[in-house]
């Protein structure tokens, strides 16, 4: 099965820890198209293991905290659903002006190199 964290104070550590990659990971986003350490093995490590460690660990979250909740009964569950889906709807929100209206991250180019000397 794997070990299940029952300590508030761990799932938060382990939320603090996912919010740290995806700082990283939209900081990235924000120097697009020229982030540092693009088109090199280290880059392309950092990046595939930052997008693995953020996803694996509010996963990991989510199903904790709903584990913890289920000795609660179908009405704890229901609200973390609706909790975890507001959280959602609120990123999205939040996402829609950088990306569509001021267009705060952008795409290179098709085989162009922006990024050399």
């Amino acid at each position: 099965m794997g070990v299940l964290c029952r300590s508030l104070a761990g799932l938060g550590g382990l939320s603090l820890l996912g919010m740290l990659f995806g700082a990283y990971l939209m900081a990235l986003a924000v120097l697009s198209p020229c982030p540092p350490l693009v088109g090199t093995p280290a880059g392309l490590v950092l990046v595939v293991l930052s997008w693995v460690l953020f996803t694996g660990l509010f996963s990991y979250v989510k199903v904790a905290a709903s584990s913890l909740l289920h000795g609660g009964g179908q009405r704890a569950l229901l609200a973390a659903g609706v909790a975890i889906q507001a959280g959602s709807l609120l990123g999205a929100v939040a996402m829609f002006p950088p990306t569509s209206v001021s267009h705060v991250f952008r795409s290179g180019k098709d085989c162009v190199d922006l990024c050399g000397p």
